[in-house]
């Protein structure tokens, strides 16, 4: 047994009991839809990759969807004890949605929504991959020095700890515990990234961060930012990154005015500087060709806004 005696926070024996003995799945999936702002359990299908089939399994079992809560709360920002439980306090934008979605025929299930409340992370569970790291961050979180005190802990045998870890099974149960235990921020509980301490947050921003390789965006996870360094009034910042520099830009923008632009054309994305003209035409330079075209043959992605080179 273990001999550490650390204290943490204390929660409820039923959501202990929901979270570990995997049960209270339906409540739990209709704040989740509720969280993003859809107004059918088909809609975050399509939002999570799943099949429909997975969703009425899990609805019809009541199974507790640990890793589509740890998604939904890093991606929206909703309280975990919530998504969880119930019991937490939300804003009255997801009350609303929730009232929403008790209100929809169920004809309407179906139908695909856009999600209405995403943050710029973005984060993907392989409930087949990770595990074993993530098992070490929740050692490190609870300040053990073992498997075996994180099991005792746990109230989980070693047998299953062990074959979680050596399956690399991704631990969401333990993870969603672990956060409201210590405090611990879930983004860093589930991949590692961000401020281990969601104290520690006030000063950094999580931006999206995509790639630009042959012409097409590929995501890349999320960058962390220091605040100071960003310009303000950004209302949707994103990093992209070409030829060995990564450029904050702003995805939202009423307007094309002069700069350098994320841009597409013909299906190509590319890097280019933007000059307005009269008649609705855009001077279009790059570093070996320059061209006019209409504004409206071109796709505008963002606007440039400020740049970070690996060179010295």
């Amino acid at each position: 047994m273990s001999n550490q005696k650390n204290t943490f926070r204390h929660i409820g024996d039923d959501l202990k009991a929901s979270i570990m003995q995997n049960r209270g799945g339906r409540q739990v999936i209709d704040r989740i839809v509720a969280a993003y702002g859809f107004t059918s359990r088909q809609a975050l299908c399509n939002h999570l990759g799943i099949s429909q089939s997975t969703m009425a399994n899990r609805y019809a079992r009541d199974t507790f969807p640990a890793d589509w809560v740890v998604i939904c709360s890093i991606e929206t920002g909703a309280s975990i004890i919530w998504l969880a439980s119930g019991t937490d306090i939300e804003p009255s934008s997801i009350l609303l949605n929730e009232k929403r979605l008790a209100d929809t025929n169920p004809d309407e299930l179906n139908r695909t929504d856009s999600c209405t409340r995403k943050s710029p992370i973005e984060i993907n569970i392989n409930p087949n991959q990770g595990g074993k790291a993530a098992i070490e961050r929740l050692i490190t979180a609870y300040g053990f020095n073992t498997r075996q005190a994180l099991a005792d802990h746990l109230n989980v045998s070693k047998s299953t700890l062990a074959n979680r870890y050596l399956r690399d099974t991704f631990p969401s149960d333990w993870i969603i515990r672990c956060a409201l235990e210590t405090g611990i921020s879930l983004l860093w509980l589930a991949n590692g990234n961000g401020p281990k301490f969601l104290s520690d947050s006030n000063s950094v921003v999580h931006l999206k961060h995509q790639v630009i390789i042959d012409g097409k965006l590929h995501n890349e996870g999320s960058l962390v930012f220091d605040k100071s360094l960003l310009p303000s009034r950004l209302k949707n910042p994103i990093g992209i990154s070409v030829d060995g520099n990564t450029f904050i830009a702003e995805g939202k923008y009423d307007d094309v005015s002069d700069g350098n632009w994320i841009i597409e054309i013909e299906g190509k994305v590319s890097l280019r500087k933007l000059t307005r003209i009269p008649n609705g035409k855009v001077k279009i330079t790059s570093v070996t060709t320059d061209f006019i075209c209409e504004l409206k043959d071109i796709t505008t992605i963002a606007k440039c806004c400020c740049i970070f080179s690996k060179e010295i």
